[in-house]
């Protein structure tokens, strides 16, 4: 015979296989594939379109700065036009374009931009890195990481 602690137990681990499912059906659509950029001083940047292709959305990674925002994934809105694309977010409150890419592959075509720093760094789409990427662990450390 089930005691009240036993159904207690059993009600919690249902809830909480419950709530897990729930969870993973509560994971927005993103692209198949990460695309990579690395740049000047061993900087590398990750982007992940997030949500539908119409929400202009996407997860953005920095990492291998001396900077808080390294490692830190944001989601940033996306601004196409036909000379580049850019990527904001806000910061103290203001429209910052943190990331600019340009159609060209080359170094001095693309630039991330840091908060309260000077100048910015130069970035080249990489194809290693980008093939390195694993769009769904991208999303999962998103989801996971503490804001």
């Amino acid at each position: 015979m089930l005691t009240y602690r036993n159904w207690a137990a059993a009600l919690v681990a249902s809830a909480a296989l419950f709530m897990g499912m729930a969870h993973a059906e509560e994971r927005p659509p993103v692209a198949d594939k990460v695309v990579a950029y690395a740049g000047e001083q061993g900087v590398k940047v990750w982007t992940l379109r997030i949500g539908e292709r119409s929400a202009n959305e996407a997860l953005v990674q920095v990492e291998g700065v001396d900077h808080d925002w390294n490692m830190r994934i944001q989601k940033m809105k996306v601004e196409k036009t036909d000379k580049a694309t850019r990527y904001y977010t806000t910061v103290e409150g203001q429209k910052f374009a943190a990331l600019v890419i340009q159609g060209s592959d080359s170094w001095a075509a693309s630039e991330l931009y840091l908060p309260g720093e000077a100048q910015a760094l130069k970035l080249g789409y990489s194809q290693a890195l980008s093939e390195q990427g694993n769009a769904q662990a991208f999303l999962t450390d998103y989801l996971n990481q503490k804001n």
